[in-house]
């Protein structure tokens, strides 16, 4: 029988918005439209009312309360103009940031499983101090005694497709935009359940950035961040702040809420509906098993793009190309259709530890029959299923559980080998089928060992974390290196396989050498004297950054394109300051490797020797960086210039400037771009010394070829330079994303630019080039987005530009300036 337990008396005549318990359901804080927040204690002990603690109102705030978000014993609340945090065993609370907004915004604590043991001693703090409540107390910006590595990360809601990371103790780290990366095509909802023709193309339509409040945020699947509005569903990785997806089939959405991977929704018109998020590949294999072939064919259909960029297989095509008939296949000839491709997602989920991004998929389970699928594993340190009766898959490859090891299944693969070889031997007849089909299943028996013998070593690498100290960390190196050579010994004969094997270790190499990195502090590169580990943290940089760049067979590097900034920089830059005093081999190596990190090199290289070195010029020519280029020339002295001279020849004539043979890669020959390295060294030395160094470069070089533009930015670089303006003109066309720059001009101003140009030049100029908008000044501008962050309309909305024009920061955001006159704003608001 139902039974009342207590009753709150706190909010009469007022909406209550929303509820939110506490860490172990003892407690629930409730929060109404006039901004007061009341709680309720629920104790197992109570007898007809008897030891029940009264509800009692904790703050009265300045507006309607949003959103309540609780981590032990922390309160994070948001209204309709601020977020405030609360320390309810303190009973202090503070606002989060100084910028007030004006509607629905979200906040919420980023619970992932990263988080969720550092809270049970805050649990167990809180059940002590359960009675002691009364009003909370407000505290000015700064003070507080939170601990903030003990509580995850907080994010906020801000206007414009924007959210706050917060610390604990209501500090902005920074902001995340998510209005240029919502410009992308929603996803559908598949739903089982209805044999549609959902896999037809669909008409392409174009999808602009996206300005919308958040206006709930809920953590989903433990690491994603979930929001809703009337007729939107929107998942985003606040760590990448990347949009993972969204959907728009639901258009009077009035409530949401998520559990694990799954997003409960209500609708307007009562109805409730279930969306589960889920991989693309997973799916597919489980529809397989249960025997859905007409929905699982479906959708790969539906999917056809994505698969192929998983999968590079005839499989795939094989699939496609029965789109317009498989509708009269029958179950049997539909799962043998679908049987290689199974087979391959089966094999690509056990080699990788990552998922394809663009795989991820939304299915509605509302009306699915499909029942006791796989449970979400949510902990990183839980190899247990859960057997609940729903749909659903596991989200994250990187907190796979791995257990058990079978390092010493070497002895047990030549049994198998041998026995093989003896039954073919006896078997007289040589059928050349059984032979096949042992072979086959050896192969698969071979397989499945390896990938068995790699779960120890992604559980061991699991285990790394940012707080080791060397001891730990070095114990965990060794035994991950052990283990891994030993697999590598192991299956190193085996010439069948020799492509899988090399995939597959790769991969978990790849995936261990990530997590190392990324649990490694830059003080300890800085301070240990371990050189174990100091050799593991390099050889991880280098393989992780060294698989883009191509190579002479020398070991030099070739001449790239463009020089990509390396994963971990600050790692590599850590590195090169620890080697430049004590081996220079090993910093010229790391730098071959990863070509990028002379740039950063060359600096710390000069600041402590002075002299540049033959080999030095060899290795920046050799690789035509236009950056390390304007880092080298102003240090070079007559001799280097005599050597330029050479090596230029030999770089013209295709070949390396170490071993002679040639590096051309087919007829892509990459040259230097003097005009760009010029360039570059007047905005870093100003224009007196890139004049000088183009002077030496004409001796040098005769015949340079370099721009007029050059020259053009120099005469007026200089002139700038001498009425004390510090910047450099750039008149070079051919830049590289020139197009970016926008120009705006009023109709007036551009026909007065015209009249006098055509006077000065005696030739006809085309309007055109002024630009055609409402600006009055007829300038180049570049800016991040074509609309002003204030009323998030079009920069060249004649309306709102009269005579005031556009405001344009350094960081190349632009207002209208009688929408920053109007919000009373003197600096870019986007960067609080």
């Amino acid at each position: 029988m139902p039974k009342l337990i207590v009753t709150s008396m706190e909010h009469i005549n007022e909406q209550v918005n929303c509820l939110c318990w506490n860490d172990n359901s003892s407690e629930i804080y409730i929060g109404d439209s006039n901004g007061k927040i009341s709680i309720m204690s629920l104790s197992i002990f109570t007898v007809n009312g008897m030891f029940q603690a009264p509800a009692c109102t904790l703050m009265n705030l300045d507006s309607a309360i949003v959103q309540l978000s609780f981590s032990s014993p922390l309160l994070l609340v948001s209204t309709l103009t601020r977020c405030y945090i609360c320390d309810t065993v303190q009973e202090q609370y503070k606002q989060v940031g100084n910028k007030a907004r004006n509607g629905e915004f979200g906040a919420c604590f980023y619970k992932t499983y990263l988080t969720v043991s550092k809270s049970i001693t805050n649990i167990q703090k809180e059940e002590k101090l359960v009675n002691r409540k009364r009003s909370f107390d407000f505290i000015p910006e700064g003070i507080s005694s939170v601990h903030e590595e003990n509580f995850p990360q907080i994010f906020c809601a801000r206007p414009g497709s924007r959210l706050w990371e917060v610390s604990a103790n209501g500090v902005v780290m920074k902001t995340h935009q998510f209005k240029e990366a919502l410009a992308i095509s929603p996803v559908t909802i598949y739903r089982p359940n209805i044999k549609t023709f959902i896999y037809q193309k669909q008409m392409e339509q174009t999808w602009l950035p996206q300005s919308i409040n958040f206006s709930h945020l809920f953590v989903i699947a433990e690491k994603y961040l979930f929001s809703y509005t009337s007729n939107g569903l929107y998942i985003v990785d606040p760590m990448t702040a990347t949009v993972v997806l969204w959907n728009n089939e639901f258009s009077n959405i009035t409530m949401a809420e998520t559990v694990e991977n799954r997003i409960y929704l209500m609708t307007s018109n009562g109805e409730f509906h279930c969306l589960i998020l889920s991989f693309l590949d997973s799916l597919i294999l489980q529809l397989y098993n249960r025997k859905k072939y007409y929905e699982c064919l479906e959708l790969c259909l539906l999917h056809k793009v994505e698969l192929k960029t998983l999968i590079n297989s005839p499989e795939i095509n094989k699939i496609c190309d029965i789109e317009n008939k498989f509708q009269i296949l029958r179950d049997d000839e539909l799962s043998t259709l679908l049987h290689p491709l199974t087979l391959l997602l089966e094999s690509n989920s056990k080699k990788s530890p990552e998922k394809l991004d663009s795989g991820i998929v939304v299915v509605n389970s509302g009306n699915s029959d499909l029942k006791d699928e796989e449970s979400f594993r949510h902990k990183s340190h839980c190899s247990s299923q859960n057997n609940e009766s729903s749909y659903e898959t596991e989200l994250t490859t990187e907190t796979n559980v791995l257990v058990n090891v079978a390092i010493d299944s070497s002895n047990e693969i030549k049994v198998d080998k041998d026995a093989n070889c003896n039954a073919s031997e006896e078997e007289s007849n040589g059928k050349e089928l059984s032979e096949t089909k042992q072979k086959l299943n050896l192969n698969k028996n071979v397989m499945h060992r390896i990938q068995t013998d790699l779960e120890a070593i992604y559980t061991l690498v699991g285990n790394i974390r940012l707080s080791m100290n060397e001891v730990e960390l070095e114990t965990l190196i060794l035994d991950i290196d052990w283990r891994m050579n030993v697999i590598k010994d192991v299956y190193e004969t085996l010439t069948d396989l020799k492509s899988f094997v090399y995939e597959i270790l790769r991969s978990a190499e790849l995936y261990y050498f990530n997590t190392l990195l990324e649990n490694t502090a830059i003080q300890l590169i800085q301070s240990t004297d371990n050189k174990y580990i100091i050799k593991q943290i390099t050889k991880a940089f280098v393989n992780i950054n060294a698989q883009i760049y191509r190579r002479c067979t020398c070991g030099n590097p070739c001449p790239t394109n463009e020089l990509a900034e390396p994963k971990f920089l600050g790692i590599g830059r850590s590195l090169l300051k620890r080697f430049v005093n004590e081996n220079k081999e090993q910093c010229i190596s790391l730098c071959n490797r990863v070509p990028y990190m002379w740039r950063e090199y060359l600096p710390l290289y000069v600041e402590q020797h002075g002299v540049l070195m033959n080999d030095l010029l060899r290795q920046c020519l050799q690789i035509r960086d236009n950056i390390v280029l304007s880092i080298l020339l102003p240090l070079l002295d007559g001799k280097h210039w005599n050597l330029v001279t050479t090596y230029v020849k030999e770089m013209e004539g295709g070949q390396c400037l170490f071993c002679g043979k040639s590096i051309k890669n087919g007829n892509n020959e990459i040259s230097i771009q003097w005009s760009t390295v010029i360039h570059e060294i007047m905005k870093k030395q100003a224009p007196d010394i890139a004049m000088t160094l183009l002077v030496k470069l004409e001796k040098a070089i005769p015949n340079v070829p370099i721009d007029k533009s050059i020259f053009q930015s120099l005469v007026f670089t200089k002139i700038l330079y001498q009425h004390g303006l510090n910047r450099v003109i750039n008149f070079n066309k051919s830049t590289p994303g020139l197009s970016e720059y926008n120009m705006m001009c009023s109709t007036k101003i551009r026909d007065q630019l015209v009249e006098v140009l055509e006077k000065d030049l005696n030739r006809p100029i085309n309007k055109n080039v002024f630009g055609n908008g409402g600006h009055h000044w007829g300038m180049h501008f570049q800016n991040k987005f074509s609309t002003c962050p204030c009323c998030t309309l079009s920069l060249q909305t004649p309306v709102l530009l009269g005579n005031n024009g556009i405001a344009i920061f350094g960081c190349g955001h632009a207002y209208h300036v009688n929408c920053m006159i109007e919000k009373k704003l003197t600096t870019c608001n986007l960067h609080s």
